[in-house]
């Protein structure tokens, strides 16, 4: 069971299965990833694969050093090597 889903940006706790097409092709790991959307800002995270918990958070002006490869969840040891392979570089 992953950690409790909390938006680090508004703190709520209600999140949502979304599809994002442009986040999909800008971001290697997005395209195999889930994302979860938070209902109370809109802002959307990727899903750890194995724990389900949110593993970091992914917007449009992403930068290498805002984005976290490892699962925060402490009893899940899941590293995402798409994530920890990338350049800073969102287009392909």
């Amino acid at each position: 069971m992953g950690l409790q889903k909390v938006c680090q940006v508004c703190s709520k706790t209600s999140f949502r299965h979304v599809t994002d097409e442009w986040m999909k092709r800008a971001f290697k790991f997005v395209e195999k990833g889930t994302l979860n959307m938070c209902e109370g800002c809109g802002a959307k995270y990727l899903v750890c694969p194995k724990c389900g918990s949110l593993m970091t958070r992914i917007h449009p002006a992403l930068e290498q050093w805002e984005v976290d490869a490892k699962c925060p969840n402490p009893e899940c040891d899941y590293e995402d090597p798409e994530i920890k392979a990338w350049d800073g570089v969102s287009a392909r």
